[in-house]
């Protein structure tokens, strides 16, 4: 989980997998394991970090390890027929924060150069580059979407706010699959292509390719 734009989980735990595929039933698990903690000192592509977004309100230090010690995630994904189920849970994290998910779309091919990227957004100050990542969610609410890149929706479909013990889960049901997969930014229905909210130049509705940050992963959430 990378690009977080004001999400404790995408800042906190990052997550890039090789290809696992189990054969199983209907919607068989495609991937079953756990979030590995980054370095709190890691800045994420969003200029993000958790010893910024992870800081315990309580605490008269500093970020450090010790804060949230206990703090883990598990990612199951369930994938079939062009379509695919996450669920998350989060245990032991920091309480009454709110968790989103969101799907890396930038990657960087064998010299290093980078491709893909948000076809809509660009990123603050840099007109002509595409943000890495967008929400996590289908095609039905890409509307929500756009406007989740720029401010935190109440309520997000693609995320959750953990309970006083810092635990919470949630399921998002895909239109489209996640390992091989790309997001499907062309079924935006209604986009108005004067909504200033596209910020990037050249904006367009067009699929792009979910990647993972590094060493070849099929994805990162």
């Amino acid at each position: 989980m990378t690009p977080g734009f004001k999400t404790t989980l995408a800042a906190a735990l990052a997550m890039t997998f090789p290809a696992v595929l189990c054969a199983q039933e209907a919607l068989p698990i495609a991937y079953k394991g756990e979030f590995p903690r980054l370095d709190f000192q890691v800045v994420m592509p969003t200029g993000q970090s958790v010893a910024v977004e992870c800081q315990d309100p309580q605490a008269n230090h500093p970020y450090t390890h010790f804060d949230w010690p206990d703090a883990a995630a598990t990612l199951e994904i369930r994938q079939a027929a062009g379509k695919s189920q996450v669920a998350v849970t989060v245990n032991d994290a920091r309480p009454d924060t709110l968790f989103t998910m969101w799907v890396r779309l930038r990657g960087q091919d064998a010299s290093g150069t980078s491709f893909g990227g948000n076809p809509l957004v660009s990123v603050p100050g840099k007109p002509d580059i595409g943000i890495p990542g967008t929400p996590l969610i289908p095609s039905s609410y890409l509307a929500i979407a756009l406007d989740a890149v720029h401010e935190p929706v109440k309520n997000p479909i693609h995320g959750f706010k953990s309970d006083g013990n810092g635990d919470g889960r949630v399921t998002i049901n895909l239109d489209f699959p996640i390992i091989g997969g790309a997001f499907p930014f062309h079924e935006f229905v209604g986009l108005d292509p004067s909504d200033p909210k596209l910020t990037l130049n050249n904006a367009r509705a067009v699929p792009v390719a979910i990647v993972g940050a590094s060493g070849g992963a099929p994805f990162t959430l």
